[in-house]
């Protein structure tokens, strides 16, 4: 019974893993069961095989996971809001703590705020950091 219950979350879990294409995240549990077919295979008791299958599980998803989706991304096109990031732009209106600013941007404005949360004056040159939402996190140049 053992036997039909790894076959089962490994065929699950591969099965699973290819309906959430990309996710990543139940290919991880049947490498998990494949170690505990190999330990149940042994002869060691249902705990150890659980245990086996979620120490391997979690320890691939930790350890795995982040390297097979940095691989698997490959090329990221930038879009057009990203495009914007690393680009510099005169404040049209201050920011301060409690107030966005805003920038025009290859002849679009953006709500901004500081990367420092600091003031920082009308008129000034700021550079692009990121995007958050419909805003850009900008610093001080």
């Amino acid at each position: 019974m053992e036997f039909w219950l790894w076959i089962c979350v490994l065929v699950g879990s591969v099965i699973l893993e290819f309906v959430t294409v990309s996710a990543l995240i139940s290919i991880w549990f049947s490498v998990g069961a494949i170690g505990a077919l190999i330990v149940m295979e042994i002869g060691l008791p249902f705990v150890w095989q659980v245990s086996v299958f979620f120490v391997i599980s979690i320890l691939f998803i930790i350890v795995c996971r982040p390297m097979a989706t940095k691989y698997l991304r490959g090329n990221i096109v930038p879009t057009n809001a990203d495009r914007v990031i690393g680009q510099q732009a005169k404040l049209l209106e201050a920011i301060t703590p409690d107030q966005w600013g805003l920038v025009k941007i290859q002849g679009v404005e953006w709500h901004a705020i500081s990367s420092d949360t600091k003031s920082i004056e009308k008129g000034v040159l700021v550079e692009v950091l990121s995007i958050e939402g419909s805003k850009v996190i900008v610093k001080k140049i």
